[in-house]
């Protein structure tokens, strides 16, 4: 089954390379900061936070999955962060500005 994934993190006294960095590790794996909406347009999601979708057997896999690799691939840069990631399976997500 297909699950969409949000992370999004924030990373302790980095410069604006670490968040380089950190982004170019996510895009590795599969989270984006622009993705495709239903009517085709690119939309920009907000400052720290990324989206992907996964294949798995469950969310809480799929879940387990995406943080280990996060944490792994923040870690060998030797960034310290928070990491929240939401994982869904009968997913739907807007977007707005006010």
């Amino acid at each position: 089954m297909s699950y969409l994934v949000y992370c999004t993190f924030d990373l302790k006294s980095a410069s604006s390379k670490d968040y380089e960095n950190a982004y170019s590790d996510l895009l590795r794996l599969g989270l984006v900061k622009v993705v495709k909406s239903d009517a085709g347009q690119n939309v920009v999601i907000p400052t720290t936070s990324t989206m992907g979708f996964f294949n798995g057997t469950s969310a809480i896999t799929v879940r387990d999955a995406v943080q280990k690799s996060v944490k792994n691939a923040f870690a060998a840069r030797r960034l310290t962060s928070e990491v929240f990631i939401v994982v869904g399976g009968d997913w739907a997500w807007s977007v707005a500005t006010t």
